[in-house]
C-alpha cells in the first residue's frame, strides 16, 4: 500500500472508527489469538474491511476488495496496513473467530451508552425509560448452512436460516443483548438471559415467550412484564377490576385478575389479563401482565411500544447489508452479522451525538455512506449537507466529535 502524500486529517470513516475502544479490541485479539501466525491482514484490517462492505452493501468479495483499493492512500488514516485480497478475505471469514467482533460490539455499547440514551422523555413518560423490548428476526440463507424452520420445498431441498435474538432498551434504540442461532431454535431458549434484570424494569415481548417459572421469578424480584396471551396459556380467572373513563376511551373492554400455571403447578403466577378492542382493525386483543400499579390503558400503550424493535430490524435490513452474505459458511455469516450490528451502532452514535434537531436514521446512513472516505467533519456533514464550503476546508487532525465519558 503506497504512502500518503496528498491527504491529511481524518475521513468520515475514520471518525466513525474513533468511537471504537481500540484497547478493548486489542485485548480481545490477544485473548483469542486471532493475529497468531498472521503477517498481513490483521484482525483490525479485517474488521475495517467488513464494516466498509456492510455500509456500502457490496455484492461480493471482489467488489469489496476493489472498493477498498480505490481508497488506497486513505486507508492508513483508518489504522490499516494491508489491502485485502479476495482469497485472503475469504479465508479469514472462514477461520477467524467471530468472538472478537461480538466482544467489540458490546465494548462499543459500553463506552458510548451515554450518547445512545435518550433523555428527552417528558416527566409523564418516564416509565418509557424502563421498557426493555425482546424479539427476534429470521433471515433466510441461500444454502442449508444453518437449520431453518418450516417445511422443505416441493423438490425436497431446504434453505438455511439464521435467527437474531435481540433485547433492546426503548430509549436507546440499539440492542444491548444479542444471540445468533439457527432459525429452527426456539425463542424460549433466549429468555434465560433476562432472568436477572434491574428492579422496576418492564419487559415487553410477544406471545411466543411463555415461561411460567420466569414469570414467577420476575414477580418476586419486582420486574414487570407485558405480553400477549398465548392460546395455550392455562388461566384461572378471578375478580374483575374497575375500569376508568380513560380506560374505556382508549378501548379497554375488561381488566381481570388471573392465576397462570398448569393445574399441577403449586405456586401459580398472579397476573392481570386486559382486553383491548382495536377499533382500526376491528379485533379484540388480550394482554397479560404482572404489574398491578399501572392503569389498563397504560399496559396497552406499553405493548404498542414493542413495535420499536420491529423498526430496528427494518432499518438493519434496509440500510445495512444483513439480508445477503459474502460467505457460504456459518463463521462468515456470524462475522458479517456482528459487523452489520457494529455499523448500525456507529451510525446511531453519530446521529444521537448531534444534539441540534432530530435527523432521520435513513438520512444519516445515506450521507455517511456517500461521504464515507471524504475528509469532512461529521457534525458539519449532518447539519449542513448541501453547503459546498464544508468539503473545501483544510482538514484537521483532531475533529473532537463528542466529549467522551467514562463507561
Amino acid at each position: 500500500m503506497s504512502k500518503i502524500n496528498k491527504k491529511s486529517g481524518i475521513p468520515v470513516f475514520g471518525q466513525l472508527l474513533s468511537f471504537i475502544p481500540r484497547q478493548d479490541f486489542n485485548k480481545s485479539v490477544r485473548k483469542h489469538q486471532t493475529n497468531r501466525y498472521t503477517k498481513r491482514f490483521t484482525s483490525w484490517d479485517h474488521m475495517v474491511t467488513m464494516l466498509f462492505g456492510v455500509i456500502h452493501k457490496v455484492g461480493g468479495l471482489r467488489e469489496l476488495c476493489s472498493g477498498m483499493a480505490a481508497h488506497d492512500q486513505s486507508l492508513r488514516h483508518l489504522g490499516m496496513k494491508t489491502l485485502p485480497t479476495k482469497s485472503t478475505l475469504s479465508d479469514r471469514n472462514k477461520s477467524r473467530t467471530p468472538k472478537i467482533f461480538e466482544e467489540l460490539f458490546f465494548s462499543i455499547y459500553k463506552y458510548n451508552r451515554w450518547i445512545l440514551s435518550d433523555s428527552s422523555l417528558s416527566k409523564n413518560e418516564k416509565w418509557l425509560s424502563r421498557l426493555f423490548l425482546i424479539d427476534s428476526t429470521t433471515i433466510t440463507l441461500f444454502k442449508n448452512i444453518m437449520k431453518a424452520c418450516g417445511n422443505s420445498m416441493a423438490n425436497g431441498r431446504r434453505k438455511g436460516g439464521v435467527k437474531i435474538h435481540t433485547g433492546m432498551w426503548l430509549n436507546e434504540q440499539v440492542p444491548s443483548l444479542i444471540r445468533i442461532s439457527k432459525a429452527a431454535e426456539s425463542d424460549k431458549k433466549f429468555m434465560v438471559r433476562f432472568k436477572n434484570m434491574p428492579v422496576n424494569t418492564i419487559l415487553v415481548f410477544d406471545k411466543a415467550y411463555v415461561n411460567y417459572s420466569l414469570y414467577k421469578h420476575w414477580s418476586k424480584n419486582k420486574v414487570s412484564f407485558v405480553s400477549r396471551l398465548h392460546k395455550r396459556c392455562v388461566v384461572d380467572k378471578g375478580n374483575l377490576l374497575i375500569l376508568t373513563d380513560e380506560d374505556r376511551t382508549y378501548g379497554i373492554v375488561e381488566d381481570c385478575e388471573v392465576l397462570l400455571g398448569h393445574k399441577a403447578q403449586k405456586n401459580k403466577v398472579v397476573a392481570r389479563i386486559i382486553k383491548f378492542y382495536d377499533r382500526e382493525h376491528k379485533r379484540e386483543i388480550e394482554f397479560i401482565t404482572n404489574d398491578n400499579k399501572l392503569e389498563a390503558w397504560e399496559i396497552a400503550e406499553i405493548y404498542k411500544q414493542r413495535w420499536q424493535i420491529e423498526l430496528l430490524f427494518k432499518r438493519l435490513k434496509q440500510n445495512i447489508k444483513i439480508t445477503s452474505f459474502l460467505g457460504d459458511n456459518e463463521n462468515a455469516i456470524h462475522i458479517q452479522i456482528w459487523c452489520a450490528l457494529i455499523a448500525d451502532m456507529l451510525m446511531q452514535i453519530a446521529r444521537k451525538g448531534i444534539k441540534k434537531g432530530k435527523i432521520a436514521y435513513s438520512v444519516v446512513c445515506g450521507l455517511l455512506k456517500l461521504h464515507l472516505m471524504n475528509y469532512v467533519k461529521i457534525k458539519q456533514l449532518l447539519l449542513t449537507p448541501t453547503d459546498p464550503s464544508i468539503f473545501h476546508q483544510k482538514p484537521r487532525e483532531n475533529y473532537d466529535l463528542f466529549t467522551q465519558a467514562d463507561p
